[in-house]
Protein backbone atom coordinates (compact mmCIF):
# COMPACT_ATOMS: atom_id res chain seq x y z
CA UNK A 1 0.00 0.00 0.00
CA UNK A 2 1.21 3.42 -0.76
CA UNK A 3 0.09 6.91 0.55
CA UNK A 4 -0.62 9.87 -1.96
CA UNK A 5 -0.83 13.36 -0.24
CA UNK A 6 -2.11 15.82 -2.36
CA UNK A 7 -2.10 19.44 -1.16
CA UNK A 8 -3.51 21.95 -3.42
CA UNK A 9 -1.59 24.90 -1.71
CA UNK A 10 -4.04 27.52 -0.73
CA UNK A 11 -7.31 25.87 -2.29
CA UNK A 12 -10.21 26.24 0.88
CA UNK A 13 -11.54 29.64 0.86
CA UNK A 14 -14.30 32.09 2.30
CA UNK A 15 -17.74 31.47 0.98
CA UNK A 16 -19.42 34.49 -1.55
CA UNK A 17 -22.54 35.80 -1.39
CA UNK A 18 -24.40 32.79 -2.16
CA UNK A 19 -22.35 30.60 0.21
CA UNK A 20 -20.31 29.40 -2.18
CA UNK A 21 -16.48 28.84 -2.88
CA UNK A 22 -14.28 27.98 -5.51
CA UNK A 23 -13.83 24.27 -4.38
CA UNK A 24 -17.74 23.84 -4.34
CA UNK A 25 -18.33 25.65 -7.47
CA UNK A 26 -15.49 23.37 -9.47
CA UNK A 27 -16.64 20.33 -11.71
CA UNK A 28 -13.98 17.62 -10.21
CA UNK A 29 -15.37 14.22 -10.84
CA UNK A 30 -12.02 12.59 -9.73
CA UNK A 31 -11.81 14.70 -6.43
CA UNK A 32 -15.81 13.46 -5.82
CA UNK A 33 -15.16 9.61 -6.49
CA UNK A 34 -12.26 10.01 -4.23
CA UNK A 35 -15.11 11.79 -1.55
CA UNK A 36 -17.55 9.36 -1.94
CA UNK A 37 -15.30 6.47 -1.02
CA UNK A 38 -13.83 7.81 2.32
CA UNK A 39 -13.74 10.70 4.52
CA UNK A 40 -13.45 14.57 4.44
CA UNK A 41 -13.28 16.71 7.45
CA UNK A 42 -11.13 20.29 8.69
CA UNK A 43 -7.99 20.21 10.22
CA UNK A 44 -6.40 22.82 12.44
CA UNK A 45 -2.95 23.75 11.30
CA UNK A 46 -2.40 25.71 14.72
CA UNK A 47 -2.59 29.15 13.52
CA UNK A 48 -3.21 31.48 16.19
CA UNK A 49 -3.72 35.05 16.81
CA UNK A 50 -1.64 37.47 13.52
CA UNK A 51 -2.47 36.50 9.76
CA UNK A 52 0.39 36.96 9.32
CA UNK A 53 1.86 33.84 11.03
CA UNK A 54 -0.23 31.80 8.22
CA UNK A 55 2.93 30.64 6.62
CA UNK A 56 2.96 27.84 3.86
CA UNK A 57 6.21 26.17 5.51
CA UNK A 58 4.56 25.90 8.55
CA UNK A 59 1.67 24.43 6.91
CA UNK A 60 3.65 21.68 4.93
CA UNK A 61 5.39 20.65 8.39
CA UNK A 62 2.08 20.71 10.40
CA UNK A 63 0.49 18.02 7.48
CA UNK A 64 3.84 15.93 7.38
CA UNK A 65 3.53 15.55 11.13
CA UNK A 66 6.74 17.50 11.84
CA UNK A 67 6.06 20.40 13.35
CA UNK A 68 6.80 22.21 16.20
CA UNK A 69 7.87 25.47 17.49
CA UNK A 70 11.36 24.20 18.85
CA UNK A 71 12.53 22.36 15.77
CA UNK A 72 11.33 25.01 13.55
CA UNK A 73 14.52 26.64 11.72
CA UNK A 74 13.18 29.51 10.13
CA UNK A 75 11.53 30.85 6.72
CA UNK A 76 14.75 31.75 5.83
CA UNK A 77 16.96 28.21 6.36
CA UNK A 78 13.77 26.32 4.84
CA UNK A 79 14.10 28.72 1.61
CA UNK A 80 18.01 28.50 1.36
CA UNK A 81 17.48 24.65 1.44
CA UNK A 82 15.14 24.69 -1.34
CA UNK A 83 17.37 27.29 -3.05
CA UNK A 84 20.26 25.01 -2.85
CA UNK A 85 22.49 26.50 -0.29
CA UNK A 86 23.81 24.72 2.23
CA UNK A 87 24.02 26.57 5.60
CA UNK A 88 26.37 25.63 8.13
CA UNK A 89 25.98 25.86 11.80
CA UNK A 90 27.05 29.43 12.16
CA UNK A 91 25.41 30.95 8.91
CA UNK A 92 21.89 33.28 9.03
CA UNK A 93 19.68 32.57 6.27
CA UNK A 94 17.28 35.41 4.77
CA UNK A 95 14.23 34.90 2.92
CA UNK A 96 13.63 38.19 0.65
CA UNK A 97 11.83 39.84 -2.51
CA UNK A 98 12.98 41.29 -4.97
CA UNK A 99 11.07 44.89 -4.74
CA UNK A 100 9.95 48.00 -6.79
CA UNK A 101 11.73 51.40 -4.89
CA UNK A 102 9.88 54.51 -6.25
CA UNK A 103 11.85 58.02 -6.92
CA UNK A 104 11.54 59.09 -3.59
CA UNK A 105 12.94 55.74 -1.91
CA UNK A 106 9.37 54.72 -1.10
CA UNK A 107 8.15 50.92 -1.66
CA UNK A 108 6.51 50.99 -5.06
CA UNK A 109 5.47 47.05 -5.32
CA UNK A 110 6.35 44.48 -2.82
CA UNK A 111 6.97 41.80 -5.89
CA UNK A 112 8.60 43.60 -8.63
CA UNK A 113 5.21 43.26 -10.56
CA UNK A 114 5.60 39.44 -10.01
CA UNK A 115 8.13 39.46 -13.30
CA UNK A 116 10.60 37.04 -13.17
CA UNK A 117 12.90 38.41 -15.75
CA UNK A 118 16.39 38.66 -14.90
CA UNK A 119 16.34 37.90 -11.60
CA UNK A 120 18.61 35.20 -12.37
CA UNK A 121 21.07 37.59 -13.28
CA UNK A 122 20.40 40.37 -10.77
CA UNK A 123 20.70 37.60 -7.77
CA UNK A 124 24.01 36.87 -9.93
CA UNK A 125 25.30 40.37 -9.59
CA UNK A 126 24.82 40.35 -6.02
CA UNK A 127 26.61 36.74 -4.79
CA UNK A 128 29.95 36.99 -3.78
CA UNK A 129 30.04 40.38 -1.62
CA UNK A 130 31.71 40.83 1.09
CA UNK A 131 31.20 43.13 4.33
CA UNK A 132 32.75 43.29 7.52
CA UNK A 133 33.84 39.82 7.22
CA UNK A 134 30.68 38.62 6.21
CA UNK A 135 30.49 36.46 2.85
CA UNK A 136 27.32 36.97 1.00
CA UNK A 137 25.54 33.93 -1.33
CA UNK A 138 22.94 34.99 -3.21
CA UNK A 139 20.11 32.79 -4.84
CA UNK A 140 17.10 34.01 -6.85
CA UNK A 141 14.35 31.77 -5.35
CA UNK A 142 10.73 30.51 -6.84
CA UNK A 143 8.64 33.87 -8.29
CA UNK A 144 10.10 37.12 -7.55
CA UNK A 145 11.69 35.65 -3.84
CA UNK A 146 15.30 35.57 -3.43
CA UNK A 147 17.52 33.58 -0.94
CA UNK A 148 20.92 35.15 0.95
CA UNK A 149 23.48 33.36 2.94
CA UNK A 150 25.30 35.35 5.36
CA UNK A 151 28.43 33.43 6.73
CA UNK A 152 30.62 34.89 8.69
CA UNK A 153 31.15 35.18 12.56
CA UNK A 154 28.63 36.77 15.40
CA UNK A 155 26.17 36.50 13.22
CA UNK A 156 22.55 36.26 14.86
CA UNK A 157 19.18 36.01 13.45
CA UNK A 158 17.06 37.54 15.54
CA UNK A 159 16.79 40.91 13.52
CA UNK A 160 13.22 42.80 12.71
CA UNK A 161 13.09 42.39 8.99
CA UNK A 162 12.54 45.62 6.53
CA UNK A 163 9.22 44.55 5.40
CA UNK A 164 6.37 46.70 5.90
CA UNK A 165 3.72 44.47 3.96
CA UNK A 166 2.82 47.87 2.72
CA UNK A 167 3.69 50.01 0.10
CA UNK A 168 4.18 53.78 -0.75
CA UNK A 169 6.09 53.99 2.44
CA UNK A 170 9.88 54.26 2.87
CA UNK A 171 12.24 51.65 2.84
CA UNK A 172 12.75 51.13 6.43
CA UNK A 173 16.40 50.01 8.17
CA UNK A 174 16.59 46.57 9.44
CA UNK A 175 16.76 46.47 13.52
CA UNK A 176 18.41 44.17 15.78
CA UNK A 177 15.68 42.42 18.33
CA UNK A 178 18.11 41.68 20.77
CA UNK A 179 22.27 43.46 21.31
CA UNK A 180 23.53 40.33 19.85
CA UNK A 181 22.09 41.39 16.41
CA UNK A 182 23.73 44.48 16.27
CA UNK A 183 26.40 43.74 14.27
CA UNK A 184 24.54 41.27 11.94
CA UNK A 185 21.70 44.55 11.68
CA UNK A 186 24.36 46.96 10.69
CA UNK A 187 26.02 44.45 8.13
CA UNK A 188 22.62 43.75 6.51
CA UNK A 189 21.81 47.51 6.39
CA UNK A 190 25.21 47.68 4.13
CA UNK A 191 24.18 45.00 2.30
CA UNK A 192 21.03 46.45 1.55
CA UNK A 193 22.73 50.16 0.45
CA UNK A 194 25.24 48.56 -2.05
CA UNK A 195 22.27 46.06 -3.67
CA UNK A 196 20.05 49.35 -3.92
CA UNK A 197 23.43 50.74 -5.99
CA UNK A 198 23.71 47.83 -8.10
CA UNK A 199 20.84 46.83 -9.03
CA UNK A 200 19.43 50.53 -9.90
CA UNK A 201 22.46 50.52 -12.32
CA UNK A 202 21.52 47.35 -13.66
CA UNK A 203 20.75 47.47 -17.37
CA UNK A 204 18.55 43.97 -17.06
CA UNK A 205 16.13 46.59 -14.95
CA UNK A 206 15.38 48.89 -18.31
CA UNK A 207 13.82 45.33 -20.04
CA UNK A 208 11.17 45.13 -16.87
CA UNK A 209 8.09 46.89 -16.68
CA UNK A 210 8.75 47.30 -12.98
CA UNK A 211 12.38 47.65 -11.90
CA UNK A 212 13.74 45.12 -9.35
CA UNK A 213 15.69 47.52 -7.47
CA UNK A 214 15.69 46.69 -4.28
CA UNK A 215 15.28 43.61 -1.84
CA UNK A 216 13.00 43.74 1.24
CA UNK A 217 14.17 41.45 4.23
CA UNK A 218 11.30 38.99 5.43
CA UNK A 219 12.40 35.92 7.63
CA UNK A 220 15.58 34.73 8.90
CA UNK A 221 16.68 31.20 10.01
CA UNK A 222 19.46 29.11 10.87
CA UNK A 223 19.88 25.13 11.07
CA UNK A 224 18.29 22.91 13.53
CA UNK A 225 18.39 19.31 13.66
CA UNK A 226 15.28 17.66 13.41
CA UNK A 227 14.13 13.85 13.41
CA UNK A 228 13.23 12.82 9.36
CA UNK A 229 10.28 12.30 8.07
CA UNK A 230 11.56 8.46 7.73
CA UNK A 231 12.72 8.06 10.91
CA UNK A 232 9.61 9.50 12.82
CA UNK A 233 7.08 7.04 10.25
CA UNK A 234 8.93 4.48 8.79
CA UNK A 235 8.29 5.50 5.33
CA UNK A 236 10.45 6.27 2.54
CA UNK A 237 9.07 9.48 1.06
CA UNK A 238 9.45 11.65 -2.22
CA UNK A 239 8.17 14.81 -2.77
CA UNK A 240 6.76 16.35 -6.59
CA UNK A 241 7.17 20.05 -6.71
CA UNK A 242 8.01 23.15 -8.89
CA UNK A 243 8.08 25.21 -5.30
CA UNK A 244 11.47 25.91 -3.84
CA UNK A 245 9.84 26.62 -0.17
CA UNK A 246 8.60 22.42 -0.61
CA UNK A 247 11.64 21.60 -1.58
CA UNK A 248 13.52 23.26 1.37
CA UNK A 249 10.92 21.41 3.91
CA UNK A 250 11.48 18.24 1.97
CA UNK A 251 15.21 18.82 2.13
CA UNK A 252 14.83 19.51 5.80
CA UNK A 253 12.98 16.12 6.62
CA UNK A 254 14.91 14.27 4.71
CA UNK A 255 12.39 13.82 1.85
CA UNK A 256 13.71 13.55 -1.70
CA UNK A 257 12.85 16.17 -4.54
CA UNK A 258 12.12 14.70 -7.46
CA UNK A 259 13.11 17.06 -10.70
CA UNK A 260 10.39 18.11 -12.89
CA UNK A 261 10.59 19.72 -16.03
CA UNK A 262 8.19 22.47 -16.29
CA UNK A 263 7.27 22.72 -12.74
CA UNK A 264 7.54 26.11 -11.85
CA UNK A 265 5.00 26.27 -9.17
CA UNK A 266 2.76 28.57 -10.95
CA UNK A 267 -0.94 28.58 -12.62
CA UNK A 268 1.66 27.46 -16.26
CA UNK A 269 3.00 24.71 -14.00
CA UNK A 270 3.41 21.19 -15.93
CA UNK A 271 0.47 19.22 -14.13
CA UNK A 272 0.66 16.11 -16.69
CA UNK A 273 4.61 15.91 -15.76
CA UNK A 274 3.68 15.89 -11.94
CA UNK A 275 1.27 13.52 -12.34
CA UNK A 276 3.70 11.08 -14.81
CA UNK A 277 6.43 11.75 -12.36
CA UNK A 278 4.07 10.74 -9.12
CA UNK A 279 3.15 7.31 -11.09
CA UNK A 280 7.06 6.79 -11.83
CA UNK A 281 8.58 6.89 -8.75
CA UNK A 282 5.77 5.78 -6.29
CA UNK A 283 7.45 2.43 -7.37
CA UNK A 284 10.34 2.97 -5.16
CA UNK A 285 8.53 4.76 -2.29
CA UNK A 286 6.20 4.41 0.47
CA UNK A 287 4.67 8.40 0.45
CA UNK A 288 4.27 10.69 -2.20
CA UNK A 289 4.28 14.30 -1.31
CA UNK A 290 2.72 15.82 -4.34
CA UNK A 291 2.51 19.84 -4.31
CA UNK A 292 0.53 22.03 -6.94
CA UNK A 293 0.70 25.79 -5.77
CA UNK A 294 -1.79 27.97 -8.81
CA UNK A 295 -4.84 28.23 -6.64
CA UNK A 296 -2.79 29.91 -4.00
CA UNK A 297 -1.39 33.12 -6.96
CA UNK A 298 -4.31 32.57 -8.69
CA UNK A 299 -6.00 34.18 -5.00
CA UNK A 300 -3.01 36.30 -4.78
CA UNK A 301 -4.11 37.37 -7.62
CA UNK A 302 -7.95 38.06 -6.35
CA UNK A 303 -9.67 35.45 -9.45
CA UNK A 304 -11.67 33.04 -7.94
CA UNK A 305 -12.91 32.17 -11.11
CA UNK A 306 -9.44 31.35 -12.20
CA UNK A 307 -8.84 29.37 -8.94
CA UNK A 308 -12.02 27.49 -9.73
CA UNK A 309 -11.04 26.16 -13.08
CA UNK A 310 -7.64 25.61 -11.92
CA UNK A 311 -8.97 23.37 -9.41
CA UNK A 312 -10.89 21.69 -12.92
CA UNK A 313 -7.75 21.24 -14.78
CA UNK A 314 -5.96 19.64 -11.59
CA UNK A 315 -8.96 17.02 -11.51
CA UNK A 316 -9.21 15.97 -15.39
CA UNK A 317 -5.09 16.09 -15.81
CA UNK A 318 -3.72 14.80 -12.37
CA UNK A 319 -6.41 13.12 -10.45
CA UNK A 320 -8.00 11.23 -13.77
CA UNK A 321 -4.19 9.68 -14.36
CA UNK A 322 -3.31 9.01 -11.03
CA UNK A 323 -6.80 7.13 -10.10
CA UNK A 324 -6.15 5.26 -13.29
CA UNK A 325 -2.36 4.30 -12.51
CA UNK A 326 -2.53 3.93 -8.60
CA UNK A 327 -5.55 2.13 -7.50
CA UNK A 328 -7.32 3.73 -4.83
CA UNK A 329 -8.97 0.37 -3.21
CA UNK A 330 -5.13 -0.61 -3.09
CA UNK A 331 -3.72 3.04 -1.65
CA UNK A 332 -4.68 5.60 0.55
CA UNK A 333 -5.32 9.38 -1.16
CA UNK A 334 -5.01 12.51 0.91
CA UNK A 335 -6.33 15.69 -0.56
CA UNK A 336 -6.01 18.42 2.02
CA UNK A 337 -4.16 22.04 2.08
CA UNK A 338 -1.71 24.26 3.87
CA UNK A 339 -4.05 27.41 4.39
CA UNK A 340 -6.91 28.98 3.02
CA UNK A 341 -6.88 31.53 0.38
CA UNK A 342 -9.26 34.51 0.16
CA UNK A 343 -9.85 35.30 -3.57
CA UNK A 344 -12.50 37.47 -3.49
CA UNK A 345 -11.70 40.81 -4.76
CA UNK A 346 -13.81 42.10 -2.34
CA UNK A 347 -11.89 41.22 0.72
CA UNK A 348 -9.78 43.72 1.75
CA UNK A 349 -7.80 41.21 4.58
CA UNK A 350 -4.92 39.05 4.62
CA UNK A 351 -5.05 36.63 1.59
CA UNK A 352 -4.10 33.99 4.57
CA UNK A 353 -6.39 32.64 6.81
CA UNK A 354 -6.42 30.93 9.89
CA UNK A 355 -9.31 28.97 9.21
CA UNK A 356 -9.05 25.55 9.58
CA UNK A 357 -8.35 23.26 6.30
CA UNK A 358 -10.74 20.92 4.16
CA UNK A 359 -9.19 17.55 3.64
CA UNK A 360 -10.41 14.27 1.91
CA UNK A 361 -8.92 10.46 3.06
CA UNK A 362 -9.69 8.03 0.97
CA UNK A 363 -9.09 4.32 -0.08
CA UNK A 364 -7.61 1.53 1.09
CA UNK A 365 -9.46 0.09 4.71
CA UNK A 366 -11.57 3.44 5.05
CA UNK A 367 -15.07 3.29 5.52
CA UNK A 368 -16.82 5.71 3.61
CA UNK A 369 -18.84 8.23 5.68
CA UNK A 370 -21.59 9.06 2.85
CA UNK A 371 -20.32 12.30 1.59
CA UNK A 372 -21.23 13.03 -2.21
CA UNK A 373 -18.79 15.98 -2.87
CA UNK A 374 -15.78 17.54 -1.47
CA UNK A 375 -15.82 21.52 -0.27
CA UNK A 376 -15.66 23.78 2.31
CA UNK A 377 -19.03 23.04 3.82
CA UNK A 378 -18.83 19.25 3.52
CA UNK A 379 -16.03 18.91 5.81
CA UNK A 380 -18.10 20.56 8.76
CA UNK A 381 -19.99 17.78 9.20
CA UNK A 382 -16.83 15.57 9.08
CA UNK A 383 -13.45 14.51 11.26
CA UNK A 384 -11.77 17.88 12.82
CA UNK A 385 -8.73 17.09 14.15
CA UNK A 386 -4.99 18.72 13.87
CA UNK A 387 -3.00 18.74 10.84
CA UNK A 388 0.00 17.81 13.22
CA UNK A 389 -2.04 14.54 14.01
CA UNK A 390 -3.13 13.47 10.28
CA UNK A 391 -0.10 11.57 9.63
CA UNK A 392 -0.09 9.24 13.08
CA UNK A 393 -4.05 9.16 12.65
CA UNK A 394 -3.66 7.73 9.00
CA UNK A 395 -1.12 5.34 9.89
CA UNK A 396 -2.66 4.22 13.41
CA UNK A 397 -6.58 4.05 11.54
CA UNK A 398 -6.09 2.89 8.23
CA UNK A 399 -2.57 1.02 7.25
Amino acid sequence: MKIIMIVLDGAGDLPDSSGSTPISLAKKPGIDSLARKGQAGLLDMGYKGRNEDVNSDMGYLVLLGCYSKEDYPGRGYIEALGAGLEPGPDDIAIRGNFATLDARGNIRDRRAGRDETGLEELAEKLDGMEIDGVHFQVRKSSGHRVCILMKGKNLSDNIMPNDTQRVNVPLPQIKPKGIEAKFTASVLNKFIYRANKILSEDPVNRKRKMPANTILIRNAGRRVAVKSFGERFGLRACSVSGLAVVKGVCRFLNIDNIDVPGATGLPDTDLKAKADAVIENIKNYDFVFLHINGMDTLSHERNPEGKKKFLEKIDRIVLSELIKEIKPRENIYIITCDHRSASSPSYRGYEHLTLPVPALVSGNGIKPSGLKTWNENACEEGFHISGNDLMPWILKTFK
